[in-house]
């Protein structure tokens, strides 16, 4: 099965910002709760404090947000080959990779597991490394026979049912 895929900022960056969304809510959180705390601990006006943390709080929420903004743009754009066209082919032995400046392959025994989600198929290779393939590119056939490659090869994996 060969699927022809094509990573844009658009999607890199919504990915990135799905998968960080838990990460900055606990944050804010943790946040709130710290100035709740402290408001206990301080004899000065209540509504005053409530003003300066909250500015700070929104402060602080904006430039998390700017920085991973910039951050994840310069991650782009520094990584020329995420942004070629990439073209997989698997079968049951292995994962075929081209795209315009490299090919590869590796096989199934090699790959440490598989994440599905709603938008991507996520192949790590390690705990840090993985190739991020798009279901966009899938037709709904290809992907049940995804799936089945994986599951076939004993893949640690976390699939959809769907």
């Amino acid at each position: 099965m060969t699927v022809e895929t094509h990573i844009t900022f658009k999607d890199f960056l919504n990915f990135n910002l799905k998968n960080s969304l838990p990460r900055l809510i606990i944050f804010s959180l943790i946040i709130l709760a710290v100035l709740g705390l402290n408001l206990y601990n301080t004899e000065i006006d209540t509504k005053e404090i409530f003003r300066s943390a909250m500015i700070w709080f929104a402060v602080l929420f904006v430039f998390i947000v700017v920085r991973s903004y910039f951050r994840l743009k310069n991650t782009f754009y520094s990584n020329k080959k995420i942004q070629e066209k990439i073209v997989y082919t698997f079968t049951e032995e292995k994962i075929q990779t081209k795209g315009e400046t490299f090919d590869g392959d590796f096989t199934w025994k090699t790959v440490y597991k598989v994440k599905e989600n709603k938008d991507w198929f996520l192949i790590y290779q390690s705990k840090l490394t993985m190739n991020m393939v798009a279901k966009k590119y899938f037709t709904k056939e290809q992907i049940v026979e995804l799936r089945s490659m994986i599951k076939n090869n004993n893949v640690k994996a976390k699939l959809r049912t769907t």
